[in-house]
């Protein structure tokens, strides 16, 4: 348990913007997780908006603040809720990271050309291999790839099985994480193969990422 905790202590320690999407996922107010953890709401409003570098007592702090917020009695339910959400944003920038390569490498295999502006067009089976290769907090064993959805099915390092879901919502953010790292507009879709539009000529499981 306590290796569990160092990993999300860890990930709010060197990432604090994350604990805005803790908060979402656990369905708890800033106002909430300010007053459990100890510390202002303007504070930690500052640390969610990337203005104020973390603390290691401070990340401390947060992460059992977390805790005391879930309503659950079992204590490995909240840890658990935790770690699949820092799944869910590693996996996050782990994708930003492959997009950013391929685009500054300019590997034409994925590219298109539509109507002047560039597409990118990534199969469920090279997001697969790429993310095996690349995401550190879970091992990945497969990716289903569903209408404005991707569902990443996989394991712990403590093997207990995890199951994350990017729905709009979660490709709406990765959107933004994606246009402040790069600088560019982006438009994420995710496709399989039988609801492709004709237009970008494959028929794979896909996501399709538009940017200018």
């Amino acid at each position: 348990m306590y290796k569990k905790l160092e990993i999300i202590e860890r990930a709010i320690l060197l990432n604090p913007q994350y604990i805005q999407t803790f908060r979402e996922k656990l369905k708890i107010t800033q106002s909430k997780l300010a007053k459990e953890s100890g510390i202002s709401q303007s504070h930690l409003s500052m640390l969610e908006k990337g203005k104020r570098q973390s603390t290691k007592l401070i990340a401390t702090a947060i992460t059992l603040g977390l805790l005391k917020c879930f309503s659950s009695k079992n204590i490995e339910n909240p840890i658990i809720e935790l770690l699949d959400t820092l799944s869910l944003l590693k996996f996050e920038d782990t994708f930003i990271e492959l997009v950013s390569e391929i685009i500054n490498k300019g590997e034409k295999r994925y590219l298109r050309i539509i109507d002047n502006y560039p597409i990118l067009i990534i199969s469920r089976e090279t997001l697969l291999n790429e993310m095996k290769n690349r995401l550190k907090v879970m091992n990945i064993e497969s990716i289903e790839l569903s209408r404005g959805k991707i569902k990443v099915f996989g394991y712990h390092i403590d093997n207990k099985n995890v199951e994350i879901i990017l729905d709009c919502s979660d490709i709406r953010r990765l959107e933004k994480k994606f246009m402040e790292k790069t600088g560019k507009k982006v438009i994420i879709q995710v496709f399989p193969k039988d609801e492709v539009p004709p237009i970008y000529s494959t028929n794979k499981d896909c996501i399709i990422i538009h940017y200018w």
